[in-house]
């Protein structure tokens, strides 16, 4: 996921700074990256803002609370589409084309990859990741740690009774979502049904 950010990130730091330097972090660094250095983690200094540009949502969990102490950076891509009413968390990652709609709340170290969308009035937890082409509708609550994968669709909710997924669901990839799932379950499939063992 860091090299897919890494194009974004430089785009958006020579637009914003002539003297922005983009670095990759790791426990064991090896080589560069694209052209762009790889770090130790004891190697940032207390101003340097990171994301974790990893797809699992319980690993950037874990991040959150390693590197605490460090500032956090919000990487919106140029082209993504976010509404002037919307309120995104900090650290969260919005791709190409990635679509965030009015009146939705988005919390910390959220992702969405590529063109995905949350359309109106929603409310996404922390640590949530959308990965490419999730179409979350409105009216829908997707609370902590829950990982929805490629071409999932989430039907939408109403007011006064959001759809709600629970922390820590997997949603498969190409489901689709018309009813409430449980916190820690995991459902695939159209529609969408608890994953048999």
């Amino acid at each position: 996921m860091g090299r897919e950010l890494a194009d974004i990130v430089r785009a958006r730091c020579s637009s914003i700074s002539k003297t922005a330097e983009v670095l990759f972090v790791a426990d064991e660094p090896s080589g560069p990256v694209l052209g762009i250095p790889v770090i130790q983690p004891d190697s940032l200094r207390a101003t340097d803002r990171i994301c974790f540009a990893i797809g699992s949502s319980v690993a950037r969990r874990t991040l959150s609370y390693r590197f605490s102490h460090q500032p956090l950076a919000t990487i919106v891509s140029d082209t993504a589409i976010i509404s002037p009413s919307a309120e995104i968390g900090e650290g969260s990652v919005l791709c190409d084309y990635t679509v965030v709609n009015n009146s939705s709340r988005i919390g910390r170290h959220f992702q969405g990859n590529t063109f995905s969308q949350v359309s109106h009035d929603c409310i996404i937890g922390d640590c949530v990741t959308f990965s490419p082409r999730v179409s979350c509708n409105g009216w829908v609550h997707i609370e902590d740690d829950v990982f929805v994968g490629s071409g999932a669709i989430i039907r939408n909710g109403a007011p006064g009774r959001r759809l709600r997924i629970g922390k820590g669901a997997v949603i498969g990839m190409g489901a689709v979502v018309v009813r409430d799932v449980p916190a820690g379950v995991t459902v695939v499939g159209v529609p969408a049904r608890p994953q048999s063992t």
